[in-house]
């Protein structure tokens, strides 16, 4: 549990920081190299890419990256394995049958990559606690890929599982903050307006910093819900 909360709490301060690296106008230059793998299930060879870097252009409200960052591609076996960290062998032993299973095989054809590895990392013990970014990322998948019925039925798992996140957590920390708004956007884009307002009025943002960006971040959500607007929107920088 404590490698996941460290995994978590650096993912939230890289997302924070690219808000704040919003007032400035720095971009990157995005570089893949190709590079030959082996396959920890199943053992096929296969040609994927390996990121050197990546361009963003600033965020939406629901902290996705805007630019080449948001569609990194994934790491994927010929048999749909994705290789998402390095495995022991008794996670390989254990995932092996389930990724020959016909269940999986059919998820290929049904569920975006990231949905495939929150269901591989479940089938590893995994909560969706730990996995509220991921179910989020299968969201913004299923946008690409304009499969709403699908983006719908994510966004109401990465509720679920921010809502409970938020819930473990004691202090009102950047993984707090993150966990608190995401949920209150995630309702504004399943068109739960006023559960979307009452979370948002329900935070304690007297305990941030006047100068705090995440100010305008929950000003942003709640003007768009007071609008009625589900539709996912950029971070308007002042």
């Amino acid at each position: 549990m404590k490698a996941k909360r460290v995994y978590s709490y650096a993912l939230i301060l890289s997302v924070f920081g690219l808000l704040y690296s919003l007032i400035t106008a720095n971009t990157y230059a995005t570089t893949l190299f190709p590079v030959e793998r082996t396959c920890p299930v199943g053992g096929q060879k296969y040609r994927s890419v390996e990121i050197g870097s990546t361009s963003r252009f600033g965020m939406r409200l629901d902290l996705r990256p805007i630019g080449p960052a948001a569609h990194l591609p994934w790491a994927e076996c010929p048999n749909g394995f994705v290789v998402f960290k390095d495995f022991t062998k008794d996670e390989i032993a254990k995932l092996t049958p389930i990724v020959a299973g016909a269940e999986y095989q059919r998820m290929r054809k049904e569920h975006t990559t990231a949905y495939r590895v929150v269901y591989l990392r479940r089938s590893l013990g995994e909560s969706d606690t730990d996995l509220s970014w991921l179910i989020l990322k299968a969201a913004w998948e299923a946008e690409d890929r304009k499969m709403e019925k699908l983006r719908q039925q994510y966004l109401e798992e990465a509720y679920n599982a921010f809502i409970a996140q938020a819930n473990t957590l004691v202090t009102h920390d950047d993984e707090w903050w993150s966990a608190s708004i995401l949920a209150a956007e995630i309702e504004r884009q399943r068109h739960h307006f006023n559960e979307s307002i009452t979370l948002l009025e329900a935070l304690p943002v007297s305990e941030l910093p006047s100068d705090d960006l995440k100010h305008a971040l929950i000003s942003q959500i709640k003007g768009h819900a007071v609008k009625g607007d589900p539709k996912p929107t950029d971070y308007k920088r002042d």
